[in-house]
């Protein structure tokens, strides 16, 4: 029965990681049938169902877990990880510093005191953050995983400290050299330093790693992503939506090599090209102008885990881009939810 248990235990994380989410699903609750007083096979259910959307249903196998086996750590973190994607800030917080007294390996401690750190720059806390990263090994010292430097160079990039946050992203690409996500950081270090031939270089050398990329699972068709993107302006105003009616929705798989090397993020979600519509009555006699709303596919995508995430992800974007084309500023959109 082990064997079997193990089988369906090890299917289900492949199947999760692949994005196969449905097949990861049957294969989870084919383990807990098998076994229920397993935590390992409530833990894997509750990532599929974290990984679906689910909270609700996420947590309450992520409890069973932990009760289950009260020293187990993985259904900590991933209880940590699921209420800080749902944004439940403060209880991820406090399921962090579960995980935190669970940790007993140093990758196991590293996940969540980054966590940790994450959330509490999340939570408008950057003081607490701070000192929660001085709780990390020196400077210099090789962390065991690439993606931990990287959590690490995030969360000092937000903060300011742009020396280490390079230092740690440099470390990173040590290891793996063709890493998108460490040259985009990487970048984005170069564009506070105001060094804007060395950002272009490194966006120009990520935006080449991402085309190679293959389509996520969970990408959708054109026609369905036009779809969405309609339904979503139909939320507009009716004076709104014809204001917006001379204006296209172009959609592009990603930015341009042109606008990339122009200086624009190759990981951008969605653009407005043009002059906003309240200065537009200042420029009459002047010649005409061009404006449309970008949105980019496969960044969208990146940032999503399901089709319907996608969705969403989509919806906020375009609102947010139609929003710069009624003259509304990133404090505005913030506001609006739409940041």
């Amino acid at each position: 029965m082990a064997n079997t248990l193990d089988a369906h235990l090890e299917a289900a994380w492949k199947l999760l990681e692949s994005g196969d989410f449905a097949g990861a699903r049957k294969q989870a609750e084919d383990a807990v049938a098998l076994d229920d007083d397993s935590a390992d096979a409530h833990t894997i259910l509750g990532a599929v169902a974290a990984a679906e959307g689910d909270v609700e249903r996420a947590l309450a196998s992520l409890d069973r877990a932990m009760d289950l086996d009260p020293e187990a750590f993985d259904p900590a973190l991933l209880a940590a990880e699921t209420m800080a994607g749902a944004g439940q800030l403060e209880d991820a917080l406090e399921a962090c510093d579960v995980a935190l007294d669970r940790a007993e390996e140093e990758d196991e401690y590293l996940d969540a005191l980054l966590l940790r750190a994450e959330l509490e720059l999340g939570t408008g806390h950057p003081e607490a953050a701070q000192q929660t990263l001085g709780e990390l090994p020196p400077a210099g010292t090789e962390l065991p995983e690439p993606t931990h430097h990287l959590r690490v160079a995030g969360c000092l990039l937000e903060l300011g400290e742009l020396e280490s946050a390079e230092q740690h992203l440099e470390a990173a690409l040590k290891r793996e050299p063709d890493s998108a996500d460490a040259l985009h950081l990487l970048g984005l270090v170069s564009e506070a330093l105001g060094d804007r031939e060395k950002m272009i270089a490194r966006f120009q050398r990520v935006r080449a790693l991402d085309v190679k990329q293959p389509e996520p699972a969970w990408s959708i068709s054109m026609e369905r992503l036009e779809a969405r993107a309609q339904a979503a302006l139909e939320e507009l105003p009716e004076k709104a939506r014809e204001l917006l009616g001379n204006v296209p929705i172009v959609i592009e798989d990603y930015p341009s090599e042109e606008l990339v090397a122009d200086g624009l993020d190759p990981r951008l979600l969605g653009l407005f090209s043009g002059i906003p519509y309240p200065e537009q009555s200042a420029l009459s006699g002047q010649p005409p102008h061009l404006e449309c709303v970008m949105l980019f596919k496969r960044n969208i995508e990146r940032d999503a885990r399901t089709a319907e995430e996608v969705d969403q992800e989509l919806r906020t974007t375009l609102l947010h881009e139609t929003g710069h084309f009624f003259g509304l500023d990133e404090e505005d959109l913030e506001d609006l939810g739409l940041d």
